[in-house]
């Protein structure tokens, strides 16, 4: 199998590395990792291998935040009730689980809406909105959380209604924003933040430090009897993964901290939950967090009952959280129901662009259900290492109008690609990684093309048609399997968006105790006099391959079963050595 180096070894300086291991007591390793990542230098490489929370930018440094505090402050004194209006998935969840608690904490009346995604669609009702303030019953604060930055006629309304209203989001600014008190977004213009991929529960979580913050100076809170604001950051975590934001800089402080906080459990919903799943004991990942707990806070979103996470995440009784865990539970099946109907249609119509030479996948079915599109673009996505659009009717306002929802693979920004095609697109919005959008359906057509031609220019394909890899392990491999460079090797983590997990690849390897678990393939390899167990997750069609001297590529993973650790090779293909 042909395989590429994610950073060519030629670009990477080896008495850099040297000096790396050197001063940082690493093994070489892990700094030519650290030295393929940009981090050169023992103060980047430190700071990237132990961040600290002390790090974090001040929250001021945010457009829009100083008048944010000053009128969430205005209406603290005037005791006003606020509402915190969020989105329907994990982030949106999170951002407003986060706020709803926090100014609970304060004092105040908060209540929460989460959009019914089958009735309201996403973002700002107008019609959920008129009904939310009668409920408020005067003037009321209105704050959103991952959602808002486009909702320039529903923010009129909500004047009109009277609301103050706070814009709290992280998609990509309009031209034309709303006309909110205050917007805290750190992607608008002119904004000092000094990141800008932040998720919607990063966003809140600034507005609440900025809060905190200007408490603890009015003498309203003593800095001990402030909240410790870690206690919130597992919602933080949450919702940076499963977004499929940057696991770096910013967001690298606040997800390690939160994976930490996440392992504690000390949340009753998240203990609930992991309980639920097996997840019980040993450490929480951002790999857990994307493939075990997020599709399940998720589910209940997809089918219009958002409300049953948010739910989880507030309840503060464990006997309750337990009951709402396995009504996600039931949810998640039934979304997995779902799913399952529209996947393999949706394949099959991909094989056929694929065939007929599409770079991108935009597909459509009639009576897809609107809850499973997000999910099935992300699977096609990776199955086919290409961007996903994925339509389906949507009837209301409009018979005539295709809802859309897609899915970007690492190296293409896919909302700068829908830029491409604003002609033939009713709205959309999103970020890099993923998008929303309507189309008429009598556009679809010319959508994919002008969409395919966007994707052909980006160059992505040619780059994806290779295994990449980090590090080719030349002869004994035996190293990376030692205690001290998987302990080190741990503090790369968090893996994800902007920090892929490393790829390796050991040439000649033999693998023993092959074996078939339904389509995944079984085996272990030789280390030091011991043996260490693999798995290859779909590459059962392999075995044959296996029994010879293999090319391995493999990611580790250091996994737990019923709180013991233990090392596991992940192969994520093989090939002969010929």
């Amino acid at each position: 199998m042909d395989y590429i180096f994610r950073t060519p070894p030629g670009t990477v300086d080896r008495e850099a590395c040297a000096r790396l291991a050197s001063e940082l007591d690493i093994p070489l390793l892990v700094a030519r990792l650290l030295c393929q990542r940009g981090m050169t230098s023992p103060r980047e490489a430190r700071d990237f291998l132990y961040p600290r929370l002390g790090d974090l930018p001040s929250p001021l440094a945010m457009k829009g935040m100083a008048e944010a505090v000053d009128l969430v402050l205005h209406h603290y004194k005037r005791e006003s009730p606020v509402l915190v209006h969020g989105d329907y998935d994990v982030d949106g969840i999170s951002a407003t689980v986060l706020l709803t608690t926090f100014l609970r904490r304060l004092g105040l009346e908060v209540s929460y809406h989460l959009p019914n995604r089958l009735r309201e669609g996403y973002g700002i009702n107008g019609a959920s909105l008129r009904e939310l303030a009668a409920r408020m019953g005067g003037p009321a604060l209105l704050i959103t959380v991952d959602c808002g930055i486009s909702a320039v006629e529903e923010t009129v309304l909500a004047r009109e209604l009277g609301f103050d209203v706070i814009i709290t989001d992280h998609h990509e600014p309009p031209p034309v924003l709303p006309a909110a008190q205050a917007i805290l977004n750190p992607k608008q213009q002119d904004c000092t933040f000094p990141f800008a991929g932040l998720s919607g529960a990063g966003v809140a979580f600034f507005l609440v430090m900025a809060i905190r913050s200007r408490l603890v100076a009015e003498g309203v809170w003593s800095r001990e009897s402030s909240p410790n604001l870690k206690e919130y950051l597992d919602l933080v975590a949450l919702g940076t993964v499963a977004d499929v934001m940057p696991l770096a800089e910013v967001n690298r402080i606040l997800v390690r901290a939160g994976l930490e906080v996440l392992t504690a459990r000390k949340r009753p919903g998240i203990w609930a939950l992991c309980e639920r799943i097996g997840l019980g004991s040993g450490r929480i990942t951002a790999e857990d967090i994307s493939y075990r707990l997020a599709p399940r806070l998720n589910a209940a979103g997809r089918l219009g009952r958002p409300e049953i996470a948010a739910s989880l995440l507030l309840c503060p009784e464990v006997d309750q959280a337990l009951t709402l865990a396995d009504r996600l539970e039931e949810a998640n099946n039934e979304r997995r129901r779902l799913e399952a109907e529209v996947i393999t249609e949706a394949f099959a119509d991909c094989e056929t662009l694929v065939d007929a030479g599409y770079q991108s996948l935009v597909i459509y079915g009639k009576q897809w259900h609107p809850g499973v599109i997000g999910i099935v673009a992300s699977r096609v996505a990776a199955r086919f290492q290409r961007p996903a659009i994925v339509f389906t009717d949507d009837t209301d306002p409009a018979p005539d109008r295709l809802k859309g929802s897609g899915r970007s693979i690492e190296g293409l920004n896919l909302y700068e690609a829908l830029k491409q095609c604003t002609d033939l697109i009713e709205q959309y919005g999103g970020h890099a990684m993923a998008v929303g959008l309507t189309i008429r359906r009598q556009n679809l057509e010319n959508f994919r093309g002008v969409l395919d031609s966007a994707v052909r220019a980006n160059g992505i394909l040619e780059r994806t048609r290779h295994m990449v890899i980090d590090l080719c392990l030349a002869g004994d491999s035996s190293e990376i399997f030692s205690r001290r460079f998987i302990a080190a090797y741990q503090n790369l983590e968090p893996f994800g968006e902007g920090n892929p997990e490393p790829v390796f690849l050991a040439q000649g390897q033999r693998l023993d105790n092959i074996s078939l678990v339904r389509e995944h393939l079984k085996f272990t390899v030789r280390v030091n006099q011991g043996t260490i167990r693999g798995i290859g997750f779909g590459l059962g069609g392999r075995i044959d391959v296996a029994a010879g001297p293999v090319n391995l590529f493999f990611k580790l993973k250091n996994s737990s079963y019923r709180g013991r650790e233990f090392l596991e090779v992940h192969a994520v293909n093989i090939s002969t050595t010929g």
